[in-house]
């Protein structure tokens, strides 16, 4: 999937892209090698990613530990629904578990930029964004980030205050010039 989706379109020796291999003979093997691989290279620098509609962060379902790192996760219904469209819509032919860089993994990284758009995502971005720090709303431990940053569409903050909507507005305005970034 990120081979296809990212990496093949960009400029990146293959060889400088670390994805986990969820066809690996031994899983806690290749957790464990993907963690060191990244301790090796001195950690993150950017992670990237979006979440689902149950504010899921990389494959860290609702309940997930907060501190947890790359693991075998076993998938909810629903995230198996949503990914049944990379498999000819047929939820059967969706793993029930997946290989997932754990939420500490995620917070280790020096920043964290999460995207979130659509009316779908707007709960999720509630609980990301004004409601507490909890393992149901992996996406929440964004807040304890010194470098986190959420990148979303107004129809993702249809269910945030107005008041922080506005804020958040007046920071954009103040900060982001977007014809300045087209010179």
């Amino acid at each position: 999937f990120m081979w296809n989706n990212f990496f093949s379109h960009i400029d990146i020796k293959p060889e400088n892209t670390n994805i986990l291999n969820g066809n690996a003979a031994d899983l806690d093997a290749e957790c464990a090698r993907f963690e060191e691989k990244i301790k090796s290279y001195g950690g993150v620098d950017l992670f990237m990613g979006g979440i689902g509609p149950d504010g899921h962060i990389a494959f860290n379902e609702p309940g997930s530990s907060l501190s947890s790192r790359t693991r075998q996760k076993t998938l909810t219904t629903d995230t198996i629904i949503a990914n049944s469209r990379f498999f000819d819509n047929d939820v059967n032919k969706v793993p029930k578990t997946a290989l997932t860089v754990g939420v500490g993994t995620v917070l280790s990284a020096k920043e964290v930029m999460i995207i979130v758009n659509g009316h779908n995502k707007a709960r999720a971005l509630y609980h990301a964004v004004e409601g507490p720090v909890m393992q149901m709303w992996t996406i929440s431990a964004l807040q304890t980030h010194e470098k986190g940053i959420i990148v979303c569409d107004d129809a993702a903050t249809d269910e945030l205050k107005v008041g922080t909507y506005r804020y958040f507005k007046d920071i954009e305005a103040d900060h982001l010039d977007p014809a300045s970034l087209l010179k």
